[in-house]
Protein backbone atom coordinates (compact mmCIF):
# COMPACT_ATOMS: atom_id res chain seq x y z
CA UNK A 1 0.00 0.00 0.00
CA UNK A 2 1.38 3.39 -0.99
CA UNK A 3 1.04 5.95 1.79
CA UNK A 4 -0.32 9.30 0.64
CA UNK A 5 -0.29 11.90 3.40
CA UNK A 6 -2.49 14.17 1.29
CA UNK A 7 -5.38 11.75 1.71
CA UNK A 8 -5.24 12.05 5.48
CA UNK A 9 -5.94 15.76 5.90
CA UNK A 10 -9.41 16.26 7.29
CA UNK A 11 -10.98 13.45 5.30
CA UNK A 12 -10.47 15.18 1.98
CA UNK A 13 -7.87 14.76 -0.69
CA UNK A 14 -5.80 17.77 0.13
CA UNK A 15 -2.29 19.13 0.23
CA UNK A 16 -3.06 21.27 3.27
CA UNK A 17 -1.40 19.26 6.01
CA UNK A 18 -0.38 21.11 9.16
CA UNK A 19 2.87 22.91 8.41
CA UNK A 20 4.03 23.95 11.89
CA UNK A 21 3.94 22.28 15.30
CA UNK A 22 1.31 24.69 16.63
CA UNK A 23 -1.13 23.62 13.90
CA UNK A 24 -1.23 20.03 15.16
CA UNK A 25 -4.14 19.10 17.48
CA UNK A 26 -2.57 18.48 20.88
CA UNK A 27 -4.24 16.41 23.58
CA UNK A 28 -3.92 18.48 26.76
CA UNK A 29 -4.46 15.45 29.03
CA UNK A 30 -1.34 13.90 27.47
CA UNK A 31 0.51 17.17 28.07
CA UNK A 32 -0.55 17.11 31.74
CA UNK A 33 0.85 13.60 32.03
CA UNK A 34 4.07 14.72 30.34
CA UNK A 35 4.48 17.62 32.79
CA UNK A 36 3.95 15.23 35.71
CA UNK A 37 6.68 12.95 34.34
CA UNK A 38 9.09 15.87 33.87
CA UNK A 39 8.38 17.18 37.36
CA UNK A 40 9.23 13.68 38.56
CA UNK A 41 12.69 14.00 37.03
CA UNK A 42 12.23 12.11 33.76
CA UNK A 43 14.48 13.18 30.91
CA UNK A 44 12.71 13.59 27.58
CA UNK A 45 13.11 14.36 23.92
CA UNK A 46 10.77 17.29 23.26
CA UNK A 47 10.02 16.47 19.64
CA UNK A 48 9.15 12.87 20.51
CA UNK A 49 6.94 14.02 23.36
CA UNK A 50 5.24 16.67 21.23
CA UNK A 51 4.40 14.02 18.64
CA UNK A 52 3.17 11.71 21.42
CA UNK A 53 0.72 14.38 22.56
CA UNK A 54 -0.87 14.86 19.13
CA UNK A 55 -4.44 13.62 18.80
CA UNK A 56 -3.78 12.06 15.40
CA UNK A 57 -7.27 10.73 14.90
CA UNK A 58 -8.83 14.14 15.56
CA UNK A 59 -7.08 15.70 12.56
CA UNK A 60 -6.53 12.89 10.10
CA UNK A 61 -8.79 10.30 8.48
CA UNK A 62 -8.32 7.87 5.61
CA UNK A 63 -9.60 8.48 2.10
CA UNK A 64 -13.01 7.05 3.08
CA UNK A 65 -13.36 9.31 6.11
CA UNK A 66 -12.60 6.50 8.58
CA UNK A 67 -10.20 6.82 11.51
CA UNK A 68 -6.60 6.26 10.55
CA UNK A 69 -4.76 3.11 11.60
CA UNK A 70 -1.82 2.78 13.97
CA UNK A 71 0.35 2.21 10.90
CA UNK A 72 -0.86 5.54 9.47
CA UNK A 73 -0.14 7.28 12.76
CA UNK A 74 3.37 5.80 12.81
CA UNK A 75 3.96 7.12 9.29
CA UNK A 76 2.60 10.56 10.18
CA UNK A 77 4.83 10.68 13.24
CA UNK A 78 7.86 9.80 11.10
CA UNK A 79 6.86 12.46 8.57
CA UNK A 80 6.53 15.14 11.24
CA UNK A 81 9.66 14.01 13.10
CA UNK A 82 11.64 14.65 9.90
CA UNK A 83 9.72 17.84 9.04
CA UNK A 84 10.24 19.38 12.52
CA UNK A 85 13.73 18.00 13.17
CA UNK A 86 15.26 21.48 13.04
CA UNK A 87 12.72 23.09 15.40
CA UNK A 88 14.51 24.07 18.60
CA UNK A 89 13.67 22.84 22.08
CA UNK A 90 12.68 26.25 23.42
CA UNK A 91 9.97 26.61 20.76
CA UNK A 92 8.67 23.10 21.48
CA UNK A 93 8.79 23.62 25.25
CA UNK A 94 7.00 26.96 24.90
CA UNK A 95 4.28 25.39 22.76
CA UNK A 96 3.76 22.56 25.25
CA UNK A 97 3.80 24.89 28.25
CA UNK A 98 1.29 27.22 26.56
CA UNK A 99 -1.07 24.28 26.03
CA UNK A 100 -0.48 23.20 29.64
CA UNK A 101 -1.33 26.64 31.01
CA UNK A 102 -4.37 26.93 28.72
CA UNK A 103 -5.67 23.67 30.16
CA UNK A 104 -4.95 24.85 33.71
CA UNK A 105 -7.09 27.89 33.03
CA UNK A 106 -9.83 25.87 31.30
CA UNK A 107 -10.06 23.52 34.31
CA UNK A 108 -10.21 26.43 36.71
CA UNK A 109 -6.85 25.70 38.33
CA UNK A 110 -5.88 29.21 37.27
CA UNK A 111 -8.66 31.74 37.48
CA UNK A 112 -8.54 35.20 35.95
CA UNK A 113 -10.62 37.79 37.69
CA UNK A 114 -13.50 39.55 35.97
CA UNK A 115 -11.56 42.80 36.26
CA UNK A 116 -8.68 41.30 34.32
CA UNK A 117 -11.03 39.89 31.72
CA UNK A 118 -12.58 43.34 31.36
CA UNK A 119 -9.20 44.80 30.47
CA UNK A 120 -8.22 46.34 33.76
CA UNK A 121 -4.82 47.21 32.35
CA UNK A 122 -4.41 50.38 34.35
CA UNK A 123 -4.55 48.64 37.72
CA UNK A 124 -1.18 47.34 38.96
CA UNK A 125 -2.61 44.43 40.95
CA UNK A 126 -4.14 43.01 37.76
CA UNK A 127 -0.79 43.12 36.06
CA UNK A 128 0.56 41.12 38.99
CA UNK A 129 -1.96 38.39 38.12
CA UNK A 130 -0.68 38.32 34.56
CA UNK A 131 2.92 38.19 35.73
CA UNK A 132 2.15 35.29 38.07
CA UNK A 133 0.49 33.36 35.23
CA UNK A 134 3.46 33.78 32.91
CA UNK A 135 5.98 33.11 35.68
CA UNK A 136 4.34 29.71 36.20
CA UNK A 137 4.33 29.11 32.43
CA UNK A 138 8.03 29.98 32.22
CA UNK A 139 8.82 27.50 34.98
CA UNK A 140 7.08 24.74 33.02
CA UNK A 141 8.98 25.77 29.86
CA UNK A 142 12.28 25.64 31.74
CA UNK A 143 11.44 22.21 33.18
CA UNK A 144 10.74 20.88 29.69
CA UNK A 145 13.92 22.35 28.19
CA UNK A 146 16.09 21.07 31.07
CA UNK A 147 14.59 17.58 30.81
CA UNK A 148 15.20 17.61 27.05
CA UNK A 149 18.78 18.79 27.45
CA UNK A 150 19.52 16.23 30.18
CA UNK A 151 18.29 13.41 27.95
CA UNK A 152 20.61 14.58 25.19
CA UNK A 153 23.59 14.45 27.54
CA UNK A 154 23.76 18.16 28.36
CA UNK A 155 23.78 17.78 32.11
CA UNK A 156 24.45 21.44 32.89
CA UNK A 157 21.28 22.87 34.32
CA UNK A 158 20.64 26.61 34.30
CA UNK A 159 21.06 28.28 37.65
CA UNK A 160 17.80 29.23 39.26
CA UNK A 161 17.45 32.82 40.17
Amino acid sequence: MDFDLKRLAGGEISDSLPETPHELPLDRARIDHLIDRVRGGEEIDLLTELLNTVDWRAAFVDDEGKPITLEDITRLMAYYRKKFSDVGPVYLADLLSTEFMTEQRARGDIVFSERLLELGRTEPELWQEIRQFFRRKEIVTALLVMAHAARRGHTERPASG
